[in-house]
Parts: C-alpha cells; sequence; structure tokens
C-alpha cells in the first residue's frame, strides 16, 4: 500500500515544517493529480485518520484534486487535459487515464497540430500549502 507510506510522508513534512519555523499549523492543503496513480479515496482516509494523535489534529486540511497541464514542447501552448479528451472515445480516454504518456498517441496540439508534449501537473501527490501560527 504505497498510500500509506505517501501520507506518512506528507503528515512528516508538514510538522517538520512547523518545526522548522516554531510555528503551529492552522491549515494544510494536499494536491492530488488527476493523473496521480493513487487510490484518491484511500488518501484522503488516511490523512483524516493518521493525522489523529498528532498536532495536526486540530489543523484544517483540505484535500483538492488537481487538474492535469499539458504543455507543448513544440509551441510552448498550455492547456487543461480535458479540452484534448472531449473528442476522445471513452475506451481511448480510460487507456490514457492509466498510461497518460498515451495521450500523444491520440491527440495533437491545438495550436500547432503538434504531438509532441509533455504532463506539467496532475501527475503528482504533493503538499501545496501549509499555514503557521508563528
Amino acid at each position: 500500500m504505497h498510500e500509506l507510506a505517501l501520507v506518512e510522508g506528507i503528515i512528516s513534512n508538514v510538522i517538520d515544517l512547523a518545526h522548522e519555523r516554531k510555528g503551529h499549523v492552522v491549515s494544510f492543503k494536499v494536491a492530488i493529480g488527476e493523473f496521480a496513480q493513487f487510490d484518491k479515496k484511500l488518501i484522503k482516509d488516511l490523512l483524516v485518520e493518521l493525522v489523529k494523535g498528532t498536532e495536526l489534529e486540530r489543523a484544517k486540511m483540505t484535500v483538492e484534486i488537481e487538474k492535469a497541464e499539458i504543455k507543448c514542447l513544440y509551441c510552448n501552448s498550455k492547456w487543461k487535459v480535458n479540452e484534448l479528451l472531449e473528442p476522445l472515445s471513452n475506451d481511448q480516454k480510460e487507456m490514457i487515464h492509466f498510461l497518460p504518456e498515451l495521450l500523444n498517441s491520440f491527440t495533437k496540439c491545438p495550436n500547432c497540430g503538434k504531438s509532441d508534449f509533455e504532463i506539467e501537473k496532475g501527475r503528482s501527490v504533493r503538499v501545496v500549502e501549509v499555514e503557521l501560527n508563528v
């Protein structure tokens, strides 16, 4: 269960940041990329459970899904992945969900027509914000 180790790392890092800055965590926000290969519900549930009994227990915690963003490596245009997925079949969308690198095989940049692009956002799980009371 990779999610458990991931959530333990998130909690540990937020607590370490508070100790480094000699503060108390008021709130923190975790972003889970829509293409992250983790169980999103399990991450949320583990965060709720594992902060119990820690100094983060009373902190406001927000978990959000981070929409994937694509960048064309040819013309540098950026767009949301949903714009590219819209015209595709459900089978193609499902394949891309499990293997996002296939996006290049099924679609092209709306600006220049090339299929040389990368996923810039939406593949990771990360702490995006921590509010401290110092």
